[in-house]
């Protein structure tokens, strides 16, 4: 396989079998084989986020974004013995090493039908497969270019026992101005498991030189949605900030960060006594990424 340009020379060296993903990182899972594999320019990506149902006597995903881009695609079989859950997993894993955010999952018939996937989606026949052995999923990485990745993972076994992935990685173009706005399901599921949803977007610094956080209504209402859902839960709002300036403007920078998300879910009706703010400045770097500010969503336990 060829090493992508993404990362260090040095350090490619010890990576055996990377697949070369729009200029992602991959690792190639141990002994898969690559049925199919391609790189090129599109400009008409389905990413399908959400599941496929029965809408007017067809079948078709609830949710999905077009976009345009670079795009890697791969088709492998894995080893014989080896689980769609397996497959779908190393590839998640690796990931979770980036800035990453889940806009989507399904699993198992929760999907839809594998039928759907395979023919209407991926236009690949070989991964229909059984519905009770499939699982997808939709996700955005970013790194410093200012432009994500969005990457589409797709496992299945099919009768016969063998087991295909389908992984898409689509370096975009431009930058989506709307935004891509994670399944209120994803953002509950990042909540209950990790006790924290970083909010997307933020901005340090507008033209005019003021400290705020861009808030596009998109994730906004999907956070209003996951929220609405979880009616018990109480929430801190945490702002982050690391500019080169001393820590206690850092953490009066961060506090109106979280101050803002408040205020913004306030005027949709989130009550306010759900949600306390606090801003710590640059004290807790973990996490930090290539991110100049951010704010965290935090589930308060009682």
């Amino acid at each position: 396989m060829n090493f992508v340009r993404f990362i260090s020379g040095a350090f490619l060296l010890l990576m055996a079998g990377v697949l070369s993903a729009a200029e992602l990182p991959v690792q190639n899972y141990h002994n898969a084989r690559v049925i199919f594999e391609s790189n090129a320019e599109t400009d008409e990506y389905v990413l399908a986020l959400g599941s496929y149902k029965k809408i007017a006597g067809s079948w078709r995903v609830d949710r999905q974004q077009r976009l345009s881009g670079t795009l890697a695609r791969y088709t492998l079989e894995l080893p014989e013995g080896h689980s769609a859950s397996n497959g779908f997993d190393f590839y998640l894993d690796q990931l979770q090493n980036f800035n990453f955010r889940e806009l989507f999952h399904c699993k198992s018939r929760d999907c839809g039908t594998s039928n759907s996937w395979a023919n209407n989606h991926f236009k690949l026949q070989m991964l229909y497969g059984l519905d009770q052995f499939q699982q997808y999923g939709a996700y955005e990485v970013t790194t410093a270019d200012e432009k994500p990745f969005y990457v589409a993972l797709y496992a299945v076994q099919r009768g016969n026992k063998r087991v295909y992935v389908q992984l898409d990685v689509l370096h975009v173009d431009k930058i989506i101005e709307l935004g891509i706005a994670s399944s209120p399901e994803s953002i509950i599921k990042s909540l209950e498991t990790n006790g924290y949803y970083v909010f997307p977007d933020l901005v340090a610094e507008d033209a005019q030189g003021s400290t705020n956080i861009q808030i596009k209504q998109a994730h906004l209402q999907a956070l209003i949605d996951a929220l609405t859902q979880k009616v018990d839960w109480r929430l801190a709002l945490v702002g982050h900030d690391y500019a080169p300036v001393p820590l206690a403007q850092q953490q009066k920078d961060s506090l109106l960060y979280a101050a803002q998300l408040k205020a913004a879910l306030q005027e949709k009706g989130i009550v306010a006594a759900r949600i306390t703010t606090y801003g710590i400045g640059s004290l807790a770097p973990a996490g930090r990424g290539d991110r100049s500010a951010r704010v965290e969503v935090v589930k308060v336990n009682d």
